[in-house]
């Protein structure tokens, strides 16, 4: 079991919310479509017989261009890959801890307890995130970080209807419908 050291004693996490599988496989898909571009063009720079620009052991310099950039194509989606997998939300009995990746070695932590939360909202933009259940969700409080909120969020209903029954157990509200 993991170790998280913004727990405090007693309390658990109820929830994890992280970013849709769908923002992964869309990326992946334009690098795919870069890398294909990349590779393409090198192989038929390699294949070319009679090329004007001087070829070293078989390959011309072009397509070693090329393929640096097929290179520098993964290492972007990786890159890219790890600045979105970190960005999280930790929803436990008491706070939320919302995780900024901002760069590979920068991120930022916010907390806000739950008993301070004035207003849960999220949104769903489109076809697509109406089908795969995946929008932005808005979190406000009476901190001094006024709104937080993450984009391309997996079950966004369920975790803003999670967040606001936890807000109301903290706060004491009782949950009786008429």
């Amino acid at each position: 079991m993991p170790v998280y050291p913004f727990l405090k004693d007693g309390e658990e996490i109820v929830a994890v919310a992280r970013k849709h599988w769908i923002v992964y496989v869309k990326q992946a898909l334009l690098h795919l479509y870069g890398c294909a571009v990349c590779i393409a063009l090198a192989v038929f720079l390699i294949s070319r017989k009679g090329s004007t620009v001087t070829p070293v052991e078989g390959i011309t310099p072009v397509a070693l261009i090329l393929i640096a950039f097929v290179i520098l194509f993964w290492s972007s989606f990786f890159y890219f890959w790890t600045k979105n997998y970190f960005d999280v939300w930790y929803i436990t009995t008491s706070h939320i801890v919302a995780v900024n990746q901002k760069n590979i070695f920068e991120r930022e932590e916010s907390f806000m307890e739950l008993t301070k939360i004035q207003d849960v909202s999220f949104e769903k933009e489109g076809i697509i995130a109406t089908y795969f259940g995946y929008g932005k969700l808005q979190v406000q409080t009476a901190g001094s970080i006024q709104e937080f909120a993450i984009d391309y969020i997996s079950n966004v209903e369920t975790v803003a209807h999670r967040i606001m029954d936890l807000r109301d157990n903290a706060q004491g509200k009782n949950n009786i419908s008429l």
